[in-house]
């Protein structure tokens, strides 16, 4: 018995280190991504010379470290008590980065959905919330993810009813023996986004449902 209360506990640590690390690395890295993404964007549409590309990165890279050596500590210390709007911001500004990394393909922005419920999960375990506190975040966090989600397809949908060459695109793709009309893209657009919505709400909620039954909660 003793043993096994041991084995808990230690389980319990490992587990608070890792959330520790995993919602460090993700505060941390938004701040360097952000000055970057910036610095170069400064660049492109101010400068464009080849030679100064470098100093751009090298000086966004730079200020997002500063910032993280300001604040980051502090941001770890209070990550279940951080406002919602900076948690959500934060949670917009990774789903564009990485709606940009695939060019619109927003299959990938999945991950985010299960992040959110994980993050999510464990900051109610942590606060220590009733049930009912519980089921009310869980659903709003879902709805939330899957509202980015629709948005962001909806964004490809335009982009891709927009474009002359999706259809030809699929057609070398998938190899296929007719033409894809625009109506034929609208059709999969829809399909697909609708899917998408469900599974980002779903993912969402099967991952801070996860998350808290790995901290069983403490108030009734």
């Amino acid at each position: 018995m003793k043993k096994q209360v041991m084995n808990g506990k230690l389980s319990n640590l490992i587990n608070r280190a890792f959330d520790r690390i995993v919602i460090g690395v993700l505060l941390g890295a938004a701040f360097p991504i952000f000055c970057f993404l910036a610095a170069v964007t400064t660049w492109f549409y101010t400068d464009r010379n080849e030679n100064d590309v470098l100093v751009y990165v090298a000086t966004g890279l730079l200020i997002g470290l500063l910032i993280d050596l300001r604040y980051l500590k502090g941001l770890i210390i209070r990550r279940f008590e951080l406002p919602i709007w900076f948690m959500a911001g934060l949670y917009l500004f990774y789903n564009v980065v990485m709606y940009g990394m695939f060019m619109g393909f927003p299959v990938f922005n999945l991950f985010w959905g299960a992040v959110a419920g994980y993050y999510y999960g464990f900051r109610i375990y942590h606060l220590n919330l009733s049930q009912t506190q519980q089921q009310k975040i869980t659903n709003r966090v879902a709805i939330f993810t899957a509202f980015i989600m629709m948005t962001i397809c909806i964004s490809s949908a335009c982009i891709a009813l927009a474009g002359n060459g999706v259809g030809q695109d699929l057609q070398m793709m998938f190899n296929l023996g007719f033409k894809v009309t625009k109506s034929m893209i609208g059709g999969i657009a829809l399909a697909g986004g609708i899917m998408l919505i469900c599974f980002q709400y779903y993912i969402t909620k099967l991952m801070m449902n996860r998350k808290m039954k790995g901290y069983p909660n403490r108030k009734a």
